[in-house]
């Protein structure tokens, strides 16, 4: 299988491409296929664990095609969707991007262009190098392509705070990645706009909730019948007590899928407890994974082997590389012999994400509101904070398309509802699919451009304590949506009074007021950095970090911001030698 490609197009260092591929290889990658033309390169890559797998790539006498991630065309799979795709691209067709779905980063080349694109909403990344002349799946590599890269301040602090960095700049200074809507066009080394799939010229607004209900469930029901297709016998998905999991399994049970269960927990939990009794009433097994117990087996781990789990997640993964090697096992486990695996994440567009109320929003109220959930005091530059806001607020307002002149401009509701799959999707789940596709075959089905479109613009009073995923799951699978969730009422009967009653007191907060709330919730749950962890990281890696001139890591939220922290530490001194 592919599992990761570069390009280096006319011009570029040779010497920046033997770096990015010795990269590859001490990522432990195979080389795999690869297209020379015109002074330009395309090589592939393929992790160990997937070589058994079948290539997605395509040679026929009109093109040449290869993919990375699952991808379906035209209501095609695989193959069959590349070769649709190299059809329209050769007889100068625009690709229908509502057609268009997976997650994945694609090579298209005909007699007339030669196309590098990835999804709809960019869930797996592509990376350019400085000199724009390099782009790859790999930020490593993208880096060693570079040579010795500095430290993009802003965007560390975001990735150490956050989990990702929120814009088209990375950590490293000068390697970016493909803009929203975007594809890059090599035969011209230029980016190019792209057709965009949740435009509102896509789908009319439903006039009733019934009407909505059936709209979406049929886009769904669309998208798992090419799931199940594809992989008919060959999936694996996770179940706990939430909307998302739930919805998936409805999709999968509706279009005849039975797939591989699991839950994550302990045997007394919640999550436990509710997926034991969903996988019942379906008569499917259940795999209850206990990671806390699984990692209590293991060493803490070394410099040696955070190295190592820095490698396997491309550098700087939403949760860091502190990991003694159950979440590296766990991945391997879901994809393991081509298997599909897939998560709820991007399921919140059915739901009101940001649980604001049904008003006009600024781009700076958005970061206020959610993005602001730190101590000020960490920040260590005079007039940081400011800077860090006024950041955001300008990605999401070029992300929602709003003015990036005046950040405090509202904007109607329905555009800040975008916000979620265009910014934070984007941005953050993006950095977990593109680490996934790196070891096999790895979705996110419920946040694709067409389910955006018929989402972003429904009445809040539809999604408001998830009353809209709630009919959505009755619709495909009566039978599952009968079960109990973890908040206490089944996805049948709908939200009861006291959860649309709590979910009113959610978004009644006013924005002034949301980060003293957070700042109260920190101290009661007392979220803060263990000293005895931070005082076993600074020991790891002695010396001043990269990082302390601009945060002050004791005041960071939590012990996972310190392994972002420690994460930035490990390929700095470590890996961009």
């Amino acid at each position: 299988m592919l599992n990761a490609l570069y390009v280096s197009v006319t011009g570029a260092s040779p010497e920046g491409v033997r770096r990015a591929s010795g990269s590859m290889q001490q990522q432990g990658f195979a080389a795999g296929p690869h297209l020379d033309w015109n002074g330009s390169a395309l090589v592939t890559w393929a992790s160990p664990s997937q070589l058994e797998v079948e290539n997605l790539e395509l040679h026929t006498p009109l093109g040449d095609a290869y993919c990375v991630g699952p991808l379906w065309y035209g209501g095609k799979f695989g193959k069959a969707a590349l070769g649709l795709l190299i059809e329209d691209s050769s007889a100068g067709r625009q690709i229908d991007e509502a057609s268009l779905r997976g997650n994945f980063v694609l090579f298209l080349r005909t007699a007339h262009q030669c196309l590098v694109l990835n999804d709809g909403l960019g869930l797996v990344r592509l990376y350019t190098s400085p000199d724009g002349l390099f782009h790859s799946t790999s930020w490593l590599a993208t880096c060693a392509y570079a040579g010795r890269v500095g430290l993009n301040a802003a965007a560390a602090v975001e990735y150490v705070l956050l989990g990702a960095s929120h814009s088209d700049e990375t950590v490293a200074d000068g390697v970016t990645t493909l803009q929203l809507g975007s594809g890059l066009d090599l035969i011209r080394n230029v980016r190019y706009e792209r057709t965009r799939a949740w435009d509102s010229s896509v789908a009319p607004i439903s006039a009733t909730l019934d009407a909505a209900v059936e709209q979406v469930a049929e886009h769904l029901a669309t998208v798992f019948a090419e799931t199940t297709a594809a992989f008919p016998s060959h999936t694996r998905a996770a179940i706990s007590g939430g909307f998302d999991s739930r919805l998936i399994l409805a999709g999968l049970l509706a279009a005849g899928n039975r797939p591989e269960l699991f839950v994550y927990g302990k045997e007394t939990s919640v999550d436990v407890s509710i997926a034991r009794a969903v996988a019942g009433s379906v008569d499917i097994p259940l795999d209850v994974i206990d990671k806390s117990a699984l990692d209590a087996q293991l060493a803490p781990p070394g410099l040696q082997r955070i190295v190592a789990n820095s490698l396997f997640f491309d550098g700087l993964p939403n949760d860091g590389v502190y990991d003694s090697g159950v979440d590296q096992q766990t991945r391997l486990d879901q994809t393991a012999g081509g298997r599909l695996g897939l998560n709820g994440g991007g399921g919140e567009i059915f739901r009101n994400y940001f649980h604001l109320p049904d008003r006009r929003f600024s781009a700076m109220d958005l970061v206020r509101t959610f993005y602001r959930g730190f101590d000020r005091r960490v920040l260590r530059q005079p007039g940081a904070l400011s800077a860090y806001e006024n950041r955001m607020a300008t990605a999401i307002a070029r992300a929602v398309g709003g003015s990036s002149d005046n950040l405090t401009q509202p904007v109607e509701r329905s555009r800040i509802e975008l916000a979620y799959p265009l910014f934070r999707c984007h941005h953050w789940m993006a950095v977990n699919n593109s680490v996934a596709v790196r070891h096999g075959y790895y979705m996110t089905p419920l946040a694709d451009p067409v389910a955006v479109a018929l989402a972003w613009r429904l009445p809040l009073a539809w999604k408001d304590a998830g009353r809209l995923e709630a009919r959505l799951i009755d619709a495909l699978h009566s039978g599952v949506a009968r079960q109990m969730s973890e908040y206490g009422f089944r996805f049948s009967d709908g939200p009861p009074a006291r959860m649309r009653f709590h979910a009113w007191m959610s978004r009644s907060r006013p924005v002034f007021a949301r980060p003293f709330i957070n700042a109260a919730g920190r101290c009661l749950r007392r979220s803060a950095v263990a000293p005895t962890w931070l005082a076993y990281c600074r020991a790891v890696l002695p010396g001043e970090w990269c990082m302390d001139r601009l945060l002050d890591l004791q005041r960071l939220p939590s012990n996972q911001a310190l392994a972002r922290a420690l994460a930035v530490e490990v390929v700095w001194r470590k890996l961009l030698l």
